[in-house]
């Protein structure tokens, strides 16, 4: 596995590659405001790895859409990341929105 996180805006679709946890999504939480200005989905399908800390982060990017009247989506979610949102039963949050 690579040590980092990177990161592509492509139309409205933010794509997150790499790994997503402790370590590495400082970055990103701290672009925040301009990586969420105008997407509507948020592509997983190219991380290799996501923890809890990483999973809570997306958790903050789809309240602070809804915050601002906005939805969000997930696309990509393979069955690691599936496994770990049924772990904190976040279904209703992440997948069925």
């Amino acid at each position: 596995m690579s040590e980092c996180l990177s990161w592509e805006k492509v139309e409205q679709t933010l794509i997150l590659k790499g790994i997503l946890d402790r370590d590495t999504l400082l970055p990103l939480w701290q672009q925040k405001e301009k990586l969420m200005a105008d997407i509507d989905c948020i592509n997983v399908s190219q991380l290799e790895y996501v923890d809890s800390t990483g999973l809570a982060l997306l958790v903050r990017f789809k309240h602070h859409m809804q915050k601002r009247g906005d939805k969000l989506r997930f696309s990509g979610i393979d069955e690691r990341l599936n496994t770990l949102i049924t772990l904190y039963d976040l279904q209703e949050i992440i997948i069925d929105s």
